[in-house]
């Protein structure tokens, strides 16, 4: 089974993508580009100190020290590694590659999708397909955004899938893996007239410093000041940790949309437990907490029997999994399950312990019902 990755990893390897497409979009002087040192060729690399340069050029990072801190959080969680492996990231005359440049990236079926976003997401943005753009509706303006049928319909255009079947799934795995969302986090993804966003649009108007979440307040003849936080790293073979801020939550506006008449289907996730786009866990509950006999959370079966379409709700998590999404119009909801209810059990197997797609196959097992035993704060029982 394939490592999970977290919210925070993702946002870095998006982070990661913005920086690489715009390296190679320089070409006065090119950025990325073959190299010889003595007697030996290496193909597509940038030079560290090149890249120093260019950071604070463009103004995303406010010290040679900021900008260092920036791509060692990169090389760290295996986005960019010097061309030899035998450097961290420093500011001098070293050569080194985006990972995706080279094909040494960790093979991961979820990395896979994540980088097929990526490159959907440049691809539209650079033809100007206008795919990607202002949608208003009723007193809102959204930006940057694209409906499901519109996206199907560019994915069949393009050649990136044979049918609209296979854009749906394509859609869904880029939502599964948080590569867009729905602007209200309401739907899962259809090929209808409902608004989605690029998730990487939240990184690519902000300086890198501020993207990965260091505080660099370096002035001309003042201190470096650097607050550093840990991240355990992503594909990286170095046990040291990585500093990443925690991500402040943004509040999205509000959106009074016309709902389909159709329940959205239980959709087992191939993503994380936190990579949801928009997590509706405050902080990381234990199950330790949830199984505490003084806890606040108390217990609660409810049994959900599939409509036509399915059952109405998704999960995310690991140790424990808890309910992401409820239509409020399907299944899930007629049962009693509501959003931030954590799985016990499904089908009477105690689940405390698994992540959500075991989860997710448990319940697709029990074909057109299935048994839950959720935990509840005491404050959302009826």
């Amino acid at each position: 089974m394939n490592e999970q990755l977290s919210l925070k990893a993702l946002h870095i390897i998006l982070v990661g993508e913005h920086l690489r497409s715009r390296l190679h979009s320089e070409q006065e002087p090119p950025m990325i580009r073959d190299r010889r040192y003595h007697l030996r060729m290496y193909p597509c690399c940038f030079i560290g100190r090149d890249v120093v340069d260019w950071l604070m050029k463009n103004s995303d990072a406010n010290s040679r020290a900021g900008a260092v801190q920036c791509m060692d959080i990169l090389l760290e969680n295996g986005v960019i590694h010097h061309v030899v492996d035998d450097h961290h990231f420093k500011d001098e005359m070293l050569f080194y590659r985006f990972r995706r440049d080279d094909n040494t990236v960790v093979k991961n079926s979820d990395l896979d999708v994540i980088y097929k976003g990526c490159d959907i997401y440049y691809r539209a943005k650079n033809e100007d397909s206008h795919l990607i753009k202002l949608r208003p509706c009723h007193d809102f303006v959204f930006r940057n955004c694209f409906t499901g049928y519109e996206l199907v319909d560019w994915l069949i255009q393009k050649s990136e899938v044979p049918d609209r079947a296979h854009g749906v799934v394509l859609g869904r795995e880029l939502l599964d893996q948080g590569i867009i969302k729905h602007v209200t986090d309401e739907f899962h993804f259809r090929d209808e007239n409902i608004f989605y966003q690029f998730m990487i649009d939240k990184v690519v108007n902000k300086k890198m410093v501020d993207a990965l979440g260091i505080v660099d307040n370096k002035q001309p003849g003042s201190p470096r000041n650097f607050r550093r936080r840990n991240l355990p790293p992503l594909n990286t073979q170095r046990s040291s940790p990585v500093p990443f801020a925690k991500e402040r939550p943004e509040l999205d506006e509000q959106f009074d949309y016309e709902r389909s008449p159709d329940s959205p289907v239980f959709f087992p996730s191939s993503g994380s437990s936190s990579q949801s786009p928009r997590p509706v866990i405050v902080r990381e509950i234990t199950t330790g907490e949830l199984m505490d006999p003084n806890g606040p959370y108390v217990m609660k079966n409810i049994s959900v029997k599939s409509d036509a379409v399915g059952f109405g709700f998704v999960v995310r998590g690991s140790s424990p999994v808890y309910v992401q999404t409820v239509d409020p119009k399907g299944p899930g909801a007629a049962a009693g399950l509501k959003v931030r209810m954590f799985l016990k059990s499904v089908n009477g197997k105690d689940v405390l312990h698994w992540n959500h797609r075991q989860v997710s196959q448990e319940i697709l097992r029990g074909h057109n019902i299935v048994h839950l035993v959720v935990m509840t704060h005491f404050k959302g029982v009826e």
